[in-house]
């Protein structure tokens, strides 16, 4: 037992160790520019705004809009013409690949989530899909 017992503590700090240094993504640690924002008409998607230029959606406002969170607070800087819009953020659930964050942002609540998202290369990027009311929104790692 004697020298099982140091093996066993040896198992345990290396487990411990990789564990406690891993966590998962935070609404606090980006600054997000927006995808997309979207909702669903008779089934159908519609396409409000984009980020850029996407000839997929050419009837969608190409829009620059930033979100930043701290501490609580959310802000949404629409660079397009100059609003910003607030609201704040706390956290619903965490795990290790996700945080869900419970959000209220111009008066209206919803949900967001903050998340790696593998593509088929896969390389990751962190992402932020949010669901307010009828609208979906999505942001990405800056």
């Amino acid at each position: 037992m004697r020298k099982i017992a140091p093996f066993i503590l040896l198992l345990i700090l290396i487990f411990t160790t990789g564990c406690s240094g891993f966590s998962s993504p935070k609404i606090e640690d980006y600054t997000w520019e927006m995808s997309s924002v979207a909702y669903v008409e008779d089934e159908q998607l519609v396409m409000v705004a984009v980020g850029e230029s996407d000839p997929v959606y050419p009837e969608a406002k190409v829009i620059d809009m930033i979100l930043t969170a701290s501490n609580g607070k959310i802000t949404i800087a629409d660079k397009t013409n100059n609003k910003t819009y607030e609201g704040t953020y706390e956290v619903e659930s965490k795990s290790h690949e996700s945080t869900i964050y419970k959000i209220t942002l111009d008066g209206k609540d919803g949900y967001a989530t903050v998340a790696m998202t593998t593509y088929a290369d896969d390389s990751e990027t962190p992402t932020l899909p949010i669901n307010l009311g009828d609208y979906s929104m999505y942001f990405y790692a800056n």
